[in-house]
């Protein structure tokens, strides 16, 4: 069997040399081959088997990557293929950085049977084991498809490059009842970008992440004229939570994740006052302001992840409770159960913001002080209600009038009254939200 050399992998290693610092890659395995099998006798191999993998630094922070190269062995994942990413994760976990990796992979190499089929098990139980320790990023710059789908999913963040990515578990040909003509069964990610746009992404989770669960996040430097500013814009942006969390968020720069679904909740990565925090935001969509199963799911996978890598949580609040689609229906209890879980089980500060109304029982399951929030904040004119007012004032008093509603917002509903029962810790104005949140982060300090 002849041993081709690696030499023409322009192409992957051109696009790990973009992810990276100059000059910093170090490549592990280079002339690592597939072997012989009792099913499997080429006539020549490819030295790396069709990953690259090695390490480097971005802005100056270790990382681990690999990055699959389709040209080879027809971008299949085979035994030592396997062998090396596992490799490349233990090293990682023992270092403590990232690991990054770059997916085109057309699926298991069908030649090297069993062999390679162990190998994918021991990837999913390192990606496992490395899941809440290490930070796991992905990029799916080609096909994605049977076992390597499944190791995407296990990632923290998952970017797909636009015209180029797709993530599968089965081809459209072999799946019943595709979905309209869309080619593959799309799998939840961090959004569709162009290769800089990933690359650029990645540089910023590398920035806002803790390099590991061991230890907390960067804070960063920031003047004293934006450390003490207000937000005197930040009322008129209510219901646009995008534009809220750029307006709080120091330089204005806020990371989307999951930007294609669950409109009604904005999540994203944000530093304030230097500080990485995690944000889950309410969002008016098309005049509505209803929570569905979609924005639960991706509220509790940021939570989840912001628990796992001590980054404080804060949350604002502002909906008229739950979407009321019979498809949402079907799916809300066990999402919200989902975020339920992953705001009680946080251990990291968490602070809630309520800058509107709140409807029913979205109150309690939204970071409310019942769940443990350390600190809420609730903006001047912010209401909390079990019903519409309306309704519990002629429940409560058998008729309606506005002197009675005020009357019942006054003593139940509005935010002084939740303040006075305990259920608020302070009402402010709203452009001093920026400020009362940089005060109950700095709370924290010694904690960390």
């Amino acid at each position: 069997m002849q041993v081709i050399p690696s030499d023409e992998r322009t192409a992957v290693l051109s696009r790990v040399a973009e992810l990276l610092d100059p000059g910093s890659f170090m490549e592990m395995g280079e002339h690592v081959s597939a072997r012989f099998t009792e099913f499997y006798h080429p006539d020549s191999v490819v030295e790396s088997d069709g990953v690259v993998t090695g390490y480097g630094t971005i802005g100056g922070n270790l990382v681990f990557v690999f990055a699959q190269d389709a040209e080879v062995m027809g971008g299949t994942f085979g035994e030592q293929h396997g062998r090396k990413i596992v490799d490349l994760y233990e090293h990682a976990m023992k270092a403590n950085a990232p690991v990054i990796g770059l997916l085109d992979c057309a699926g298991f190499r069908i030649e090297e049977g069993m062999d390679g089929l162990y190998q994918f098990a021991k990837l999913y139980k390192r990606q496992t084991e490395a899941r809440g320790r290490i930070p796991q990023i992905m990029a799916v710059i080609g096909q994605c498809g049977g076992g390597m789908s499944i190791a995407a999913e296990l990632a923290d963040f998952v970017f797909i490059e636009k015209d180029r990515g797709s993530i599968f578990v089965n081809p459209q040909g072999v799946v019943a009842n595709a979905i309209g003509n869309n080619p593959y069964v799309s799998a939840v990610d961090d959004g569709k970008y162009d290769w800089e746009e990933i690359v650029e992404k990645i540089g910023r989770l590398i920035d806002l992440l803790p390099s590991s669960s061991a230890f907390t996040p960067r804070i960063n430097e920031v003047s004293d004229e934006e450390l003490n500013r207000s937000c005197p814009g930040i009322l008129s942006l209510k219901g646009d939570a995008r534009a809220m969390l750029a307006e709080l968020s120091d330089d204005g720069y806020v990371l989307e994740t999951s930007p294609d679904s669950g409109q009604d909740m904005i999540t994203a990565l944000v530093r304030i006052a230097g500080e990485p925090v995690g944000v889950a935001a309410c969002n008016e969509v098309d005049g509505e302001k209803r929570i569905t199963s979609e924005g639960c799911d991706k509220a509790a996978s940021l939570i989840g992840m912001c628990s796992r890598f001590n980054i404080p949580v804060i949350t604002i609040t502002d909906t008229d409770g739950y979407q009321t689609t019979s498809e949402n229906e079907k799916y809300l209890p066990s999402s919200a159960g989902r975020l339920l879980r992953s705001l009680t089980e946080a251990r990291v500060p968490k602070i809630n913001l309520v800058t509107g109304s709140i409807v029913g029982s979205a109150y309690s399951l939204l970071n409310s002080k019942g769940l443990s929030a350390d600190y809420v904040f609730m903006w001047e004119g912010a209401d909390v209600s079990i019903v519409d007012p309306r309704q519990a004032t002629e429940v409560i008093f058998g008729r309606w009038s506005p002197e009675l509603e005020k009357q019942y917002r006054d003593t139940q509903s509005d935010a002084l009254a939740l303040a006075r029962h305990g259920f608020a810790d302070k009402v402010i104005a709203p452009e001093d939200s920026r400020k009362y949140i940089i005060g109950a982060l700095q709370t924290f300090i010694n904690s960390r």
